[in-house]
């Protein structure tokens, strides 16, 4: 029996990149032995967690507990999974399982972006500090002056909790809190910090593994696997029946991502981007038809309602649903700047213009040639033609990117981190 201990920023059901992975890690490591997951979900208010009948899992609340070291406690885990980064409820359980000498793992993934400001970012961040909401926020009621300040005042009082039931020194905490708020500013410039390393590191690439060595990362840590997410690609490439087109119009899929949520963009910025969009589109609706799917966990859907509807009532926005299904069907795909699930647009070779209003840099699928960029709302229009009629990014580039910057998309990564965990624990 193997009891896995998780944290999470929504509850299991809604669709985010872990539990998306964890979708097929699980039933590998089911096929080998008994496992538990528990989930240690942080919202801003308590949960509301309906009665719990899944034998295999169990959902806990953040709030239920002073700091990590009460939830391994109580959890009693074989292993702990985090995300390697500053995400704080990731990194107090990081430091409490080393702590407590329990194995810690996570993921790391190549960054498709970087942000090179350090001043727009902190502005950024300085704004958002007093939002009244939060990204996983689901209901208008909640809304609250500085919500998302307080919430993250909330997990670093957790994180620093956690520090001093670990017995770290005041100087050290002082230093910790000193470096977190400088490597926040920094972090979209350089994503891997060896602060924040565990046991085991499941590492996308053989490039990005290169990448963390050279950063500090111990070599004997990683270990280059893919990633599950993408496991079934090539299965749903094969089951490739595409709906056929409603009146031969074009159809376009806004696939958005969390810009402003995550500081890259502010909220007029990403207003501003939307409603140019949408608008272009709409003078063409004759010939073209718009859907819009946004991120599951991280935007809210009443943001992008009152941005589209005002234009256009007809658009269908989604928030829950296969990302994958909605890139099937549709022709051609607008995206914003380091969306990962592009990696699917490319597999099924559509073709992709990437809105890049703001000039934000080192964008990869940019730099590689395999999306079309758009500087401003006026070329939106001529390059949705321009690709329609032929595509200028051809197969074989799109295969060399997806060889470079995805290591072995054969369907097996659930496979080999499953092996890398039991092995894991059987040396120990």
């Amino acid at each position: 029996m193997i009891e896995i201990l998780t944290v999470l920023h929504t509850l299991p059901n809604v669709k985010s990149y872990r539990t998306l992975c964890f979708e097929r890690i699980l039933p590998y490591l089911r096929s080998k032995t008994d496992v538990h997951i528990t989930w240690l979900v942080y919202q801003p208010e308590r949960l509301n967690i309906e009665s719990q009948k899944d034998p295999h899992s169990t959902i806990l609340d953040i709030h239920d507990f002073k700091n990590a070291i009460e939830v391994i406690e109580h959890v009693k885990p074989d292993i702990i999974w985090v995300a390697p980064t500053l995400n704080l409820p990731d990194y107090a359980l990081s430091i409490a399982g080393k702590y407590l000498k329990i194995p810690v793992v996570g993921e790391l993934v190549t960054e498709f972006m970087k942000q090179t400001s350090k001043f727009e970012l902190a502005k950024s961040y300085m704004k958002s500090f007093f939002d009244s909401s939060v990204p996983t926020d689901v209901d208008e009621k909640n809304k609250k002056f500085m919500r998302r300040g307080k919430f993250f005042l909330f997990k670093y009082n957790f994180v620093l909790k956690t520090q001093l039931a670990i017995k770290i020194k005041l100087s050290t905490i002082i230093y910790s809190f000193l470096s977190h708020m400088s490597y926040h500013l920094s972090v979209y410039t350089n994503l891997y910090n060896p602060k924040f390393s565990v046991d085991l590191h499941f590492v996308e690439t053989k490039k990005l593994v290169n990448t963390l060595i050279k950063n500090g990362f111990d070599e004997t840590t990683l270990i280059p696997t893919g990633i599950p997410m993408y496991d079934d690609i090539f299965e749903r490439l094969e089951k490739n029946e595409i709906k056929p087109k409603v009146k031969e119009k074009t159809r376009i899929l806004l696939l958005t991502h969390a810009m402003y949520e995550h500081g890259f963009w502010t909220r007029e910025q990403r207003d501003s981007l939307v409603t140019d969009v949408v608008n272009e589109i709409s003078l063409h609706k004759n010939k073209m038809s718009l859907t819009v799917k946004i991120h599951p966990s991280s935007e809210l859907i009443t943001d992008y309602e009152k941005l589209i509807h005002p234009i256009d009532e007809s658009i269908g926005i989604f928030k829950d649903g296969d990302v994958a299904e909605f890139i099937k069907n549709s022709d051609i795909i607008i995206a914003y700047s380091g969306s990962s699930s592009l990696v699917y647009a490319l597999a099924y070779k559509k073709p992709v213009i990437v809105c890049n209003f703001y000039n934000l840099e080192n964008d990869l699928f940019q730099e590689k040639g395999v999306v079309l960029e758009c500087k401003n709302k006026s070329m939106i229009i001529p390059l949705i033609e321009k690709i329609s009629n032929s595509n200028p990014i051809t197969n074989e580039k799109i295969d060399s990117f997806i060889e470079e910057f995805f290591y072995k998309l054969d369907g097996c990564a659930s496979e080999r981190i499953g092996n890398a965990i039991v092995n894991l624990l059987k040396n120990r």
